[in-house]
């Protein structure tokens, strides 16, 4: 019995270690990677392979360290597949050269953990040979289409805008005038007016003549208080009388005394029948209304000889007119000046508008008609925006000349015999000769770059560029300058462009030339 439990107890422990993945000899790891050796930045594909003839719960690292190296992307992978074999892949990157191991990874059986093995990594640097590969230009800007759909949605509102605003101000203006012509209006302008209407009146009866003689007398009393400042509306008839009697007696102003007289039978037939119920005839109210107006005219008459200054003439009001026509004239100009230019500058910008209204020399000479013409021997094709002048002093008569030296842009173009003897392909001989010239055209500070050109025709020509200050009327002017010379038969054919530095249509000047030179050898 005691040998058979010691069996048991070994055979039962023996089970034990078969289900634990620590001793289980049937896991397989492998780790691998698509290649060992790779360029800074190349992506590296490490991929783990797990071999199990029994069922485990595996499972991988949630958070992988692979440190030297980044991972770029973690693969997923089906852990419920019921296969024998899983596979987890992960994209790793480096951007530091030399040798770098892999560290060993993780991977869980249930409750036990195995590891991968550590794979060396070399990652190689890019080599770069400066002597072999060739330099080439930056390559040039590629103009775009420009998109005028919002330019010209924003112009419209701007447009509506201004409409808008200046039918408001109209409004305002005629309304502004319409009360100032009220205003303006003299008191005996006022009083004419109402005496005008109420002759349109065809009064019947008592009630309407009441009314009548009312309103009458109160138009009357209305202009007398304004315009010679006595307290008519709050006198009485007997009162009113009574102050215009001073008014004549203190020689202010000079009545009639039958005005007076008409004027007081006017206001005791008033009183009579407004409270007599007395009722006036058709020629009554007639002769009435022409007493009250013509007592007004003879008092509109007085105050304007004794207090009221002569009227300026006619002539001086039409001044007047003139100068605030003038005045409106510039306003709207003004307005629709800069409404043009606000459009002008959000679409072709602003210093293309800036530079044609100042009159940019350099811009003047792009937008000018351009002239294709030949030149010298042999002949050279150009296009340029003037016509280049021979200049008369030089020697042979064979040098070209477009604007001088001290203008903002200059050009030359010199043909010039080549003695047999003259090294002329001696590039040190070349820049010196240029230097030199240079120099004696008032130059400082110069530096001198050369590279190849290529003309039309095929013709390869050494181009020299680069650098230097202009010394015009004691100042300083940094250019920029571009020669190009080319060695043809007996002639050595040199084209200059010299500008200023920072002209922003230079460039495309010097580019356009550039593009059209080319030499003529069949005519």
């Amino acid at each position: 019995m005691r040998y058979i439990l010691i069996l048991l107890y070994f055979f039962s422990l023996s089970y034990v270690n078969a289900q634990s993945a620590n001793f289980d000899p049937n896991i397989v790891i492998n780790s691998s990677i698509d290649t060992t050796s790779v360029k800074i930045g190349e992506e590296i594909i490490y991929t783990i392979d797990v071999i199990s003839k029994n069922k485990y719960n595996i499972r991988f690292d949630e958070k992988p360290n692979f440190i030297p190296f980044e991972i770029l992307d973690s693969h997923p992978y089906d852990s419920i597949i019921d296969s024998s074999k899983i596979s987890k892949k992960y994209s790793l990157i480096k951007f530091d050269p030399g040798e770098f191991w892999i560290p060993p990874q993780k991977v869980y059986f249930d409750q036990s953990v195995k590891f991968t093995d550590s794979i060396l990594i070399v990652v190689n640097d890019v080599e770069v040979d400066t002597l072999k590969q060739n330099l080439y230009d930056i390559k040039p800007i590629i103009p775009v289409k420009r998109n005028y759909q919002k330019i010209l949605l924003r112009l419209i509102f701007i447009i509506t805008l201004l409409v808008i605003a200046y039918l408001l101000y109209r409004h305002y203006i005629l309304k502004n005038n319409d009360n100032s012509n009220d205003v303006t209006k003299s008191l005996y302008e006022i009083a004419y007016e109402k005496l005008e209407n109420l002759n349109s009146l065809n009064p019947n009866s008592q009630i309407e003549f009441k009314e009548y003689y009312t309103i009458l007398v109160d138009i009357f009393r209305e202009y007398l208080e304004s315009q010679v400042k006595i307290p008519a509306m709050e006198s009485t008839s007997k009162e009113l009388i009574v102050r215009i009697n001073m008014l004549k007696d203190s020689g202010n102003y000079n009545f009639e005394k039958k005005q007076i007289d008409k004027l007081e039978e006017l206001f005791t037939k008033s009183d009579l029948i407004k409270f007599a119920k007395s009722l006036p005839t058709k020629s009554d109210i007639n002769l009435d209304l022409i007493t009250i107006r013509n007592f007004i005219t003879s008092t509109e008459k007085i105050y304007n000889e004794k207090y009221e200054k002569i009227q300026e003439p006619e002539v001086e009001d039409q001044n007047i007119n003139i100068l605030e026509y003038i005045k409106n004239f510039l306003k709207y100009s003004l307005v629709a000046i800069t409404t043009i230019l606000i459009l002008c500058v959000l679409i072709f910008g602003y210093y293309p508008v800036r530079d044609t209204i100042l009159l940019n020399p350099t811009k003047k000479l792009l937008d000018k008609e351009w002239f294709t013409s030949q030149y010298g021997s042999p002949p050279i094709e150009l296009s340029t925006p003037l016509i280049l002048e021979r200049v008369i002093d030089s020697i042979d008569l064979n040098k070209f000349q477009m604007g001088t030296f001290e203008d903002n842009f200059y050009l030359s173009l010199d043909f010039k015999d080549v003695v047999q003897n003259e090294n002329s392909v001696n590039l040190d001989l070349i820049k010196n000769g240029l230097i030199n010239e240079f120099q004696v055209l008032g130059s400082k500070n110069i530096l001198v770059k050369d590279d190849q050109f290529t003309v039309k025709s095929g013709d390869t020509a050494l181009r020299l560029y680069g650098s230097l200050d202009i010394e015009f009327n004691n100042d300083l002017y940094r250019s920029n300058f571009t020669s190009i010379i080319l060695p043809y038969d007996k002639k050595t054919i040199k084209l200059i462009i010299v500008y200023r530095d920072e002209d922003r249509y230079a460039n495309d000047i010097e580019s356009r030339i550039l593009e059209s030179f080319d030499i003529i050898n069949e005519l």
